[in-house]
């Protein structure tokens, strides 16, 4: 069965080749740079992936899928990210039993096997790490793209996802932060349409909840996600995600406050 694969990536190519490694066995390949000045575009070509140049992007990947996915050969597709990477028994998994999954007409994505690392260490626990599953493999004509951060993917009303069964050796392996500056930067970036994305999608907050989720946000990633099991790391990522759900919620209040003066002009 023939597989596309959609890359995004800006400035990653010293991760790319591994990803796109990963995703030899895909029939194309379609690579987005987002005015990269390293040598993503070149490691791409060396590929011979399909590339889309982006000189004005929005801040996560997104925002150009929706574009990609109407160009793709194929109705399966992969989506990455370039620190991602498929192991080989993934790989072998996806290949013998999608044939199989794609019979049922209502599957409409795949969820595999998801380890992140955070530099060297692999995470176990806090709200990144704590998540064990990813939806990579998708049915073009039974999901949906919108341009939303973090919030924009999903399987199409009437249609339901398959999840793989974690082998302990069959998994997506996202190799996420190298350094504090790459992790500060790229989730400011994330912050910059957080607020009107959320208010699109119908969520809304008090100056009574931004202060009620300062808490909450940090029982959340150090004990309900187990943030604790990764001792010091699992620490400063429970404070980060509060800092970072605190800027969240109050890009969302402002938004909110915003629509309810013009309406009320």
């Amino acid at each position: 069965m023939k597989i596309s694969a959609m890359v995004v990536g800006r400035n990653e190519g010293y991760k790319l080749k591994d990803c796109l490694k990963s995703l030899s066995f895909c029939d194309e390949i379609l690579y987005a740079d987002l005015d990269s000045s390293d040598n993503s575009v070149e490691i791409a070509s060396d590929f011979n992936c399909r590339i889309f140049n982006y000189k004005k992007f929005g801040p996560s990947c997104e925002y150009t899928q929706v574009d990609l996915i109407k160009v793709v050969n194929n109705d399966w597709v992969i989506m990455l990210d370039p620190d991602e990477v498929i192991t080989e028994n993934l790989r072998d998994e996806i290949i013998n039993k999608l044939p199989v999954i794609s019979q049922d007409d209502k599957v409409g994505d795949i969820y595999v096997p998801w380890q992140y690392y955070f530099g060297k260490k692999k995470l176990r626990g806090t709200v990144w790490g704590y998540k064990k599953e990813k939806g990579i493999l998708i049915n073009k004509n039974k999901y949906e793209i919108l341009p939303i951060t973090h919030y924009g993917r999903k399987v199409k009303e009437g249609y339901k996802s398959y999840h793989l069964k974690n082998t302990g050796f069959n998994l997506l392996n996202h190799y996420w932060m190298d350094d504090m500056k790459s992790f500060i930067e790229k989730h400011r970036k994330y912050l910059k349409d957080e607020g009107r994305d959320r208010y699109e999608k119908g969520d809304r907050i008090s100056i009574f909840g931004i202060v009620g989720h300062i808490f909450y946000q940090f029982i959340r990633c150090f004990f309900i996600t187990r943030g604790y099991k990764d001792g010091f790391t699992g620490f400063f990522l429970s404070i980060f995600w509060v800092w970072y759900m605190t800027n969240s919620n109050i890009s969302l209040y402002l938004v909110t406050i915003k629509n309810k003066n013009e309406f009320s002009n």
